[in-house]
């Protein structure tokens, strides 16, 4: 599932760390010390990544299959790379749904 999907834990996340915050205020209220700064600090911190940093979550580009790769672009990679390893990395970044075995069967057809 993803993240989009499941909304209750950030809800969950959230409430928790509410729970806990209130908790640390009222230490906080009583003993005004570093250490109750820091605990409020690091749950603020910690509730502002569960709400916003989740909700951008990266996504991976759409697969593709050797097929889609022109010939061209396999040849001047090979070309202008000297290293199979270069070679592969640069299909890849020029195409980036490109699977590494598949880049690597382009790139060495014979193996």
């Amino acid at each position: 599932m993803k993240a989009k999907e499941r909304p209750w834990k950030r809800y969950g996340l959230a409430a928790l760390l509410a729970a806990l915050a209130f908790l640390t205020i009222t230490d906080l209220v009583s003993d005004p010390s570093a250490w109750n700064w820091s605990k409020l600090l690091v749950l603020v911190v910690a509730g502002l990544y569960i709400w916003y940093g989740e909700s951008r979550t990266p996504t991976s580009p759409e697969k593709i299959g050797p097929e889609a790769v022109p010939a061209e672009d396999v040849e001047a990679v090979v070309a202008e790379s000297g290293r199979t390893v270069h070679a592969i990395k640069a299909l890849r970044e020029m195409h980036p749904g490109l699977g590494l075995l598949d880049a690597k069967n382009l790139v060495q057809p014979d193996h």
